[in-house]
C-alpha cells in the first residue's frame, strides 16, 4: 500500500483530532494527484507503534506510483476482524470497546510488542455518518 503518515501523541482524544485532519490531508493530497479509485475503492487507516511512538498512515492499495506517498505493507499473519457501524464520531468508541471490552473477555492472544496496533479497511460501504456505514477493523493475532 502506498499512502501518508503522521506521528500521534498518547492522548486518544488529541489523536482523534489528528487523525481526522490527516484523512483531509490525504484526501486532497489524492485530488491534487489526480489518483482516480475504482468503484471497488479500497483505503486504510493503519495505527502502528515503533519505539515507543505511534503513527498512523492513510492509504491505498500499491496499483501505481504516487510522487510523495511512502510505501507500507501489513505483514501477512492472522487478525481478527471487528466491524464499525454507524456515525464516524463513534469510531472511536468500537475501537476502544475492542480493546478494553471484546479482547480481555475473549481467548485472542495480542502481541504486545506488535508493529501494527491495527488497521482500518473503509470501503464503497463506508458512508461517513450514515447509520449504515461500515468499517472493518483488524487486530493482528498471535498463533496460539
Amino acid at each position: 500500500m502506498i499512502g501518508l503518515e503522521v506521528e500521534l501523541t498518547k492522548s486518544l482524544n488529541e489523536n482523534h483530532k489528528i487523525i481526522a485532519n490527516h484523512w483531509k490531508r490525504f484526501n486532497q493530497e489524492l485530488r491534487i494527484r489526480q489518483v482516480k479509485l475504482a468503484d471497488n475503492w479500497l483505503k486504510f487507516g493503519v495505527t502502528k507503534k515503533v519505539d515507543d511512538q505511534y503513527f498512523y498512515l492513510t492509504a491505498i492499495p500499491k496499483k501505481l506510483e504516487v510522487a510523495g506517498f511512502s510505501e507500507e505493507a501489513l505483514k501477512d499473519g492472522e487478525y481478527m476482524c471487528f466491524e464499525h457501524r454507524g456515525h464516524m464520531g463513534l469510531l472511536k468508541s468500537t475501537v476502544n470497546n475492542i480493546y478494553k471490552k471484546v479482547i480481555p473477555e475473549s481467548d485472542f492472544n495480542i502481541d504486545e510488542n506488535r508493529t501494527v496496533i491495527h488497521y482500518e479497511e473503509y470501503d464503497h460501504r463506508f458512508l461517513w455518518n450514515k447509520p449504515s456505514s461500515l468499517i472493518r477493523i483488524y487486530v493482528p493475532v498471535k498463533n496460539a
